[in-house]
């Protein structure tokens, strides 16, 4: 008889379901990609490989920990198994929704201050209390999975399986070199598109070798924004005066998006953006709240917004600045937290200095996101009754009904039916019955925005003479692209947003079909004072020699963002700064894709890259990238 000490006792029911689990969530991550579908079998076996070498660790480390460490040890190791299985469930979920590896996002959570922290806690619509639970849970992860295995021990030694040493020795050699046998003669052929969409399929997120990398140097650095004392002075020195000021309406609506405001889900803002100027295409310069709030305020470019805030940026917006100067009074109706990510000082100044009336309607767990809209419109209505507010006044508003877990008014039989339960979003497999259920939840939660909407304009005083803006921070992604929410791509249904500006009863037309967020400001100021004002990046949108590009920034958290997208109306170049944490001094470009308005990908060679970008965006990187 073989001598036992030469062979490992085997659990093979828990690392037989740990192996299978991981394998299952993989392929599935592989199969159910947007990308293209050449390189799936590829990444199929290649999961398979590092889902069996995973496992094959786990065993043979179990083992030598038991000989080294004693049961405590090996008691500990197998918890330790446990959470691993908890992170790869985890991990396919996040990669799932928000296309962040577990990892990436245990990274940025770490990076959060504790407000911030908290404030994701209460966006995210799950009351506090069951956060704790969670948490709790968490925290005990190493008891459960100790507990599932020593069950499952107890019915794999009434017939026990033993694995000689040996073999485990084998395949930790066999494994990898047949990874990278596979993958040398495979790798070249992956298209860098196809290999972007699959790598966080892969159970350890990298391949020994990678697809051929297109980089695009740089004559120069991202251009640095004006300093604050400079603005300053800007301002100051400007002595327009106006002949009227008519109130300025300003909708921010949460995680908006454009090709839902139809006439059967929200029949009052169609009929409103027919009598406006609205585009073919109006875009976010984020896929994030506080870029795009960021952008919208600012009229600057989105990734400038970290830099601002580091240096310590105290004066607010510089447009409402200039309105202030003007004479014009600032009013603000929120339901939207805005301290996200110190963003209330950075739009609107230290201690709130460029506000004159500052109005919050917080809606904490169990309250709705549908009734802080209610109420901060009942309060906007009650205070335009007073006459001295019929002009002269930019009032702001920000709406949060359609932020997910999207709210409406409770009723028996809502508009749009069936729906999704409440937290079907964070199921592991989604059929199309269930994505349409999401679906109809985001209709009805922007149905219930226009009625509010409908409410707004039905009471408005002075309506012939009021300037109104409606738009979104983002859109919302349903899985067209492998996605939910927004965050993850920079496609068009996370960042095409509705943009409708409407001027009084003048039916002024807009000399473009190209616009975004930093125009915003740009043009009421245009519209206002007949000039351009210079030192705002947006354009307005009825300037004839206008920028014919829009820049949008990728979600980073509370970090820099360094994937950005240039969007010529007609094709889009995505790319990332080689040095991700100082993209102000980088001077390389990764490129990520190159595609069209729709998001198909665009096939050319290396040698076509540059001078197909030279041609599409050659003006953008002149502006964005020229010498400081």
């Amino acid at each position: 008889m073989e001598d036992k000490q030469s062979q490992i006792a085997l659990n093979y029911i828990y690392f037989g379901i740990f192996f299978a689990f991981l394998l299952l969530i993989s392929a599935s991550g592989v199969f159910i990609s947007s990308s293209s579908g050449e390189s799936k079998i590829f990444f199929f076996l290649y999961a398979s490989g590092q889902a069996l070498f995973e496992i094959a660790l786990f065993v043979f480390g179990g083992w030598a920990i038991q000989h080294i460490s004693g049961k405590i040890g090996f008691t500990s190791f197998i918890g330790a198994t446990f959470i691993f299985f908890v992170l790869h469930l985890l991990d396919f979920v996040m990669e799932r929704i928000l296309d962040l590896s577990v990892w990436e996002t245990i990274a940025f959570v770490l990076d959060e201050s504790f407000d911030n922290f908290m404030y994701l806690l209460d966006a995210s619509g799950i009351a506090l209390w069951l956060w704790v639970i969670l948490f709790l849970l968490l925290a005990m992860l190493p008891l459960i999975g100790i507990g599932i295995y020593r069950s499952l021990e107890k019915l794999t030694q009434l017939r026990p399986i033993l694995l000689k040493k040996e073999w485990f020795f084998q395949a930790f050699i066999c494994l990898p070199i047949s990874l990278l046998l596979w993958e040398h003669s495979t790798a070249q052929l992956i298209h860098p598109n196809s290999y972007t969409g699959f790598i966080k399929s892969l159970p350890w997120k990298f391949t020994f070798l990678q697809p051929k990398t297109v980089f695009f140097s740089l004559p120069h650095p991202l251009k640095e924004p004006m300093e604050e004392k400079q603005l300053i002075a800007s301002i100051e020195n400007d002595d327009t005066q106006l002949a009227s000021k008519p109130n300025i309406y300003l909708f921010v609506i949460e995680s908006f998006r454009e090709d839902f405001i139809t006439q059967e889900v929200a029949p009052h803002l169609t009929q409103f953006k027919e009598k406006s100027n609205h585009f073919n295409m109006a875009l976010s310069n984020g896929n994030g709240t506080h870029i795009s709030w960021f952008s919208i305020f600012h009229s600057q470019f989105p990734y400038y917004w970290n830099h601002l805030q580091k240096k310590g940026w105290s004066t607010g917006s510089a447009p409402i600045r200039l309105l202030k100067k003007w004479g014009y009074k600032v009013r603000l109706y929120s339901s939207a937290q805005l301290n996200y990510y110190g963003m209330e000082e950075l739009l609107f100044g230290k201690d709130r200095h460029l506000l004159d009336s500052f109005q919050t309607f917080h809606h904490p767990a169990p309250l709705l996101a549908c009734d802080s809209d209610a109420h901060a419109l009942e309060k906007l209505q009650d205070d335009l009754k007073d006459p001295a507010l019929q002009q002269g006044q930019l009032i702001i508003v920000f709406w949060d009904s359609t932020h997910f877990n999207y709210s409406w008014p409770e009723s028996p039989t809502p508009k749009f039916s069936p729906i999704s339960k409440e937290f079907a979003y964070f199921q592991l497999f989604h059929s199309a019955d269930t994505i349409e259920q999401i679906k109809n939840r985001y209709r009805n939660a922007v149905f219930y925005i226009d009625s509010l909407f409908a409410k707004f304009m039905t009471h408005l005083p002075h309506k012939e003479e009021a300037i109104i803006v409606v738009t979104g921070d983002h859109g919302e992604e349903f899985f067209e692209h492998g996605n939910l929410f927004h965050g993850s791509h920079l496609v068009h249904e996370q960042t095409n947003v509705p943009l409708y500006m409407k001027f009084g009863d003048n039916q002024l037309k807009a000399a473009t079909q190209l616009t975004c967020q930093m125009d915003i400001f740009p043009t009421i100021l245009h519209h206002l004072s007949h000039k351009k004002i210079p030192f705002l990046q947006g354009s307005s949108i009825f300037d004839q020699e206008r920028w014919p590009y829009v820049l949008i920034s990728r979600f980073n958290a509370g970090r820099t963002p360094y994937e950005f997208c240039i969007h010529n109306g007609q094709n889009k170049f995505i790319a990332q700064f080689t040095d991700k944490k100082n993209i102000f001094q980088c001077k390389q470009l990764k490129i990520r894709s190159l595609c069209n308005k729709t998001d198909c990908h665009l096939s050319k060679t290396q040698k076509d890259i540059k001078e197909w970008v030279d041609t599409e965006f050659g003006g953008a990187f002149q502006r964005i990238f020229e010498e400081n």
